[in-house]
C-alpha cells in the first residue's frame, strides 16, 4: 500500500509549485511535537488530534475513554491500584506492568500532571471537565527531545478553551445508569480582561458490583472493585491584555470529592478523600520579527485522607504531593527558512505517603522525599527546500535521582508534492523512577538485603520512525512503521531482580504500524478510522512479561451523520486483539497466565438542537456499550459496566 501511495505521489510530482504556503493549505496544525507551532505534516513526529467536536461525537464520560480514538491506544476501565485509586489506565503500546501506566507524558496546557509517587496519571483527580476542552494532541512517539524524561512512550496534551471563546452562561445536567453530573459554566469580559468559572458535580457508581462471567467461583473472583466515586471540580482561567505585545493568563483548578478503592478481602478504603489543587501564571511577549518570549509558572498540590483496611488493620493512607515548576521558551526566526524554540526549567516535587512508601512489611516511611530537575532544551525547523524540511532536537536534563541525561531526536520529512509527505526520524528518550521505584531500591539495597546493588538508572529508548501524511482524494490518511529498542527497564518488586544483581535488567524491541483515516463519505458523513498493530520481543527476565504486550490488532472506527441543523448522530466502534499484562492475575489451573482475551464494543449517541424559551438548547441520548458485553480489562477481576445509558440536557443561557 505504502509503494503505491508513493508511486502515486511521484506521478504528480511534476506539477509541484515552489511556494512554500501550497504545503499549508488546508492542513491541522499541532503545537505539541516540536514545541512550534507546525502543520502536521512537518512535526517530526506522528500526532493525532481529538478536537471538540471529536470528543462529544465519542459519548464519552471519563475523560480516559476519549484515548480509545488513538491509533495504538490501550485503554482499561477502572484498573488502577487496588489501594491507592480505582482509576482508568490509559497506555501506549503496550508495555502496562503498572495500571499507572507511568512511561507517558499528560500535559493540561502545558502543564505537567505525570504523578511523582507511581508515575502515570490519576485521570479521575484531574481538575478538568470535558466540556472545557478545546482539543487535545497526542505525540504518538518518544517525545523526550521536547518534554524530557517520562516522555518515553509518547505524549498527551490536553489544551483547554480559552476564555475568549466561552462567553455567557451554560448548564449542562447529564443523568443516567449509576452516574449524574451537573455542570455551570460562566464567560465574561471586563476591558482587556477576559475569564471563565467552571463548576461541577458528578456522582459515579462504577463498576457492577458483582462480576457477569467470572473466571472463578471463588468468591474474590465474582467481586468487582469498590471504586465509586463522588467527584467536585472548580475551574478558573483569566486572559489579561497587558499590552499590544504582552497577554497575562491566570488558572485555578480545584478537584476533590469522596472516593472508593479496594478489593474484597484486600486491601480496601474505608473512608478516602482527595483535595487537589493547582495555579499556573503565563506570561507571554511578542517579540519585534515574529518571535515570542513565555514564562509559565504553576504549584500543584495533591491530598489525600484516607483510613485503609488491609491484612494487619486499619492503616493510616494518607498522602500528599506537590509540585513547583518555573519554565522560560523563546521563540525566534534567525532566517526566512528557519524558525528556533530553546528555553529551560526548574522543578522540585515533595512527596509524602508513609504507608504507600513501606515497602514489603509495611514499615511506615515518614518524611517529605525530594524530587529536583532542571532542563535544557532546544528545537531547530529548517525549511532545507519548500519540499523537503529538518527538526533537529534535544533535551539536557538532570535529576536528583539518576543524574545527567541528553535525549536528542532527528527528523526529515519530503514533501513529495503537496498533498503527500514521507517523514523519517530517529530519537532517543528515557524514563525517570518514580519515588515509589526509588525507595525500593533503597529498600533492596539495605545491608542485610543486597548492599552492593547497582544504582538503579532511567529507561531508555531509541526510535525509528517512518510515517506518511497525505491526501487521497477526500480522503485524510497518516501511516507510521515504527522500531523501537527498550533498554534498562525497570522492575523493583520481584525479588528475582534484585538477586540478580541489576534493577533494570529488562529489554524489549517492538516493531509495528499505525493507520489513521479521516475521511467524508458525503457531506454531512463522516468517518474516522484507527488501526494499530505489531509485536514485541523480549527475554522477559525475571518474569516480567513484555513479550506480547502489544496487541496484533486494535481498531477504532467512529462514524457521525448530521441528519440536518437540528439532528446530529455518532456510533463508536472498538475491537482489541487477546493482550498480555504483566499484573493480569497469573493462574493455570484456571486457564489464566498473564493475559486478557480480545473484546469489542459499540457506542452510540444521538442529538438535538433547539430553542427552549429562546436559548439554545441541546439534547442529547448517548448509549455505551449498546450490546451489553461483559468482558474483562487489565484483570480478571475488573469486568467492564454492561449497557450504561444516559440523557444530557445543556443549555446556554
Amino acid at each position: 500500500m505504502f509503494t503505491l501511495l508513493v508511486a502515486s505521489c511521484q506521478a504528480v510530482h511534476a506539477e509541484n509549485k515552489t511556494d512554500e504556503s501550497i504545503f499549508l493549505d488546508d492542513i491541522p496544525v499541532v503545537l505539541s511535537a516540536s514545541r512550534l507551532t507546525q502543520p502536521i505534516s512537518e512535526a517530526p513526529v506522528a500526532v493525532t488530534v481529538l478536537d471538540r467536536q471529536m470528543i462529544r461525537d465519542s459519548g464519552a464520560w471519563d475523560l480516559s475513554e476519549v484515548f480509545r480514538l488513538v491509533p495504538g491506544m490501550y485503554v482499561a476501565y477502572h484498573a488502577d491500584p487496588n489501594f491507592y485509586s480505582a482509576d482508568s489506565t490509559v497506555a501506549y503500546h503496550g508495555m502496562v506492568t503498572s495500571t499507572t501506566s507511568d512511561r507517558m507524558q499528560v500535559l493540561i496546557d502545558g502543564r505537567s500532571v505525570y504523578s511523582g509517587l507511581f508515575g502515570g496519571v490519576n485521570w479521575s483527580d484531574l481538575p478538568i471537565v470535558l466540556n472545557d476542552i478545546e482539543r487535545i494532541e497526542v505525540v504518538r512517539g518518544p517525545d523526550s527531545a521536547s518534554y524530557g524524561a517520562n516522555s518515553y512512550l509518547g505524549v498527551i496534551n490536553i489544551i483547554t478553551r480559552h476564555p475568549a471563546e466561552s462567553q455567557g452562561a451554560s448548564a449542562s445536567l447529564s443523568y443516567g445508569t449509576s452516574r449524574a453530573e451537573g455542570v455551570f459554566r460562566y464567560g465574561g469580559k471586563t476591558g482587556d480582561l477576559t475569564f471563565q468559572i467552571t463548576a461541577s458535580e458528578r456522582k459515579d457508581n462504577g463498576e457492577d458490583d458483582k462480576i457477569h462471567n467470572p473466571t472463578s467461583q471463588d468468591v474474590f473472583w465474582t467481586l468487582n472493585k469498590f471504586d465509586n466515586k463522588n467527584i467536585q471540580i472548580f475551574n478558573f482561567r483569566a486572559a489579561y491584555q497587558a499590552s499590544a505585545n504582552d497577554t497575562l493568563e491566570l488558572q485555578f483548578g480545584y478537584n476533590g470529592g469522596s472516593r472508593q478503592t479496594g478489593e474484597y478481602d484486600n486491601f480496601k478504603s474505608i473512608t478516602r478523600t482527595t483535595n487537589n489543587h493547582f495555579e499556573m501564571f503565563n506570561w507571554r511577549h511578542v517579540l519585534e520579527g515574529g518571535g515570542e518570549l513565555t514564562v509559565k509558572a504553576f504549584h500543584t498540590e495533591e491530598r489525600i485522607n484516607a483510613r485503609l483496611l488491609d491484612s494487619d488493620g486499619m492503616q493510616n493512607g494518607d498522602a500528599s504531593f506537590k509540585r513547583d515548576d518555573l519554565e522560560i521558551q523563546h521563540t525566534f526566526s534567525p532566517s526566512e527558512t528557519t524558525r528556533v524554540v530553546w528555553g529551560g526549567s526548574i522543578r522540585q516535587d515533595l512527596t509524602y505517603a508513609p504507608y504507600y512508601l513501606g515497602v514489603e512489611d509495611n514499615t511506615y516511611l515518614f518524611g517529605d522525599f525530594k524530587y529536583r530537575l532542571g532542563r535544557l532544551f532546544s528545537n531547530l525547523e529548517w525549511h532545507v527546500r519548500p519540499d523537503l524540511l529538518l527538526n533537529a532536537g534535544a533535551m539536557l536534563e538532570n535529576n536528583s535521582y539518576t543524574g545527567t541525561e541528553f535525549t536528542p531526536r532527528l527528523a526529515l520529512n519530503w514533501h513529495i508534492t503537496p498533498q503527500h509527505t514521507v517523514r523519517m526520524g530517529y530519537s532517543r528518550a528515557t524514563r525517570a523512577p518514580s519515588v515509589y521505584e526509588k525507595v525500593y531500591e533503597e529498600y533492596w539495597r539495605a545491608p542485610d538485603q543486597y548492599p552492593n546493588l547497582p544504582e538503579l538508572k532511567p529507561e531508555h529508548v531509541k526510535s525509528i520512525d517512518l510515517g506518511y501524511i497525505g491526501k487521497i482524494g477526500k480522503m485524510d490518511i497518516d501511516f507510521r512503521f515504527f522500531h523501537d529498542d527498550y533498554t534498562d527497564l525497570i522492575d523493583v518488586k520481584n525479588h528475582k531482580s534484585p538477586q540478580s544483581d541489576n534493577l533494570n535488567a529488562g529489554n524489549a524491541l517492538m516493531r509495528g504500524y499505525e493507520l489513521q483515516i479521516k475521511a467524508p463519505l458525503s457531506e454531512k458523513t463522516h468517518v474516522t478510522y484507527g488501526l494499530s498493530g505489531g509485536s514485541v520481543k523480549s527475554d522477559d527476565v525475571n518474569g516480567v512479561i513484555y513479550s506480547g504486550s502489544l496487541p496484533s490488532y486494535n481498531h477504532n472506527l467512529m462514524l457521525t451523520h448530521q441528519f440536518n441543523e437540528e439532528w446530529r448522530g455518532s456510533l463508536i466502534a472498538y475491537q482489541i486483539a487477546k493482550t498480555k499484562l504483566n499484573q493480569t492475575d497469573y493462574n493455570p489451573s484456571l486457564g489464566r497466565g498473564y493475559y486478557i482475551d480480545g473484546n469489542k464494543r459499540f457506542d452510540g449517541k444521538i442529538s438535538r438542537r433547539f430553542l427552549l424559551a429562546g436559548r439554545q438548547t441541546e439534547v442529547a441520548l448517548i448509549i455505551q456499550n449498546i450490546a451489553n458485553a461483559h468482558y474483562f480489562e487489565y484483570r480478571h477481576d475488573n469486568e467492564v459496566p454492561g449497557r450504561l445509558a444516559r440523557i444530557n440536557l445543556k443549555t446556554d443561557f
